[in-house]
């Protein structure tokens, strides 16, 4: 009776780091590095608006434009959120290889 439960919870727990590997580390990767970029892009398009290059601008919804000085606490802004989501999701997908490694 011990060793059906055993190979029971043995089965479910490789069911379950199968299940994370197949769907949690794909999308936590991809999340990670793309949240990585976009802070960066983010940052770089800020300063670039500021400075009034042009080809940049931070709309808030079409047809209405941020002035030019608020370009850039905007663009801080939106870069301190991706890093943040980019921190919490590098620990969250660090956790889910510990789990897979176990």
């Amino acid at each position: 009776m011990g060793s059906s439960s055993y190979k029971g919870r043995t089965l479910f727990s490789y069911i379950a780091k199968g299940l994370t590997l197949i769907f949690c580390v794909p999308i936590l990767g991809v999340w990670t590095a793309g949240s990585a970029v976009c802070a960066v892009i983010a940052l770089i398009g800020a300063i670039l608006g500021t400075f009034g290059y042009h080809g940049v601008a931070m709309n808030l919804y079409p047809g209405y434009s941020l002035p030019r000085i608020l370009s850039l606490p905007f663009g801080l802004l939106l870069s301190l959120a991706l890093l943040i989501s980019f921190y919490y999701t590098r620990r969250w997908l660090r956790g889910c290889l510990q789990f897979i490694k176990s």
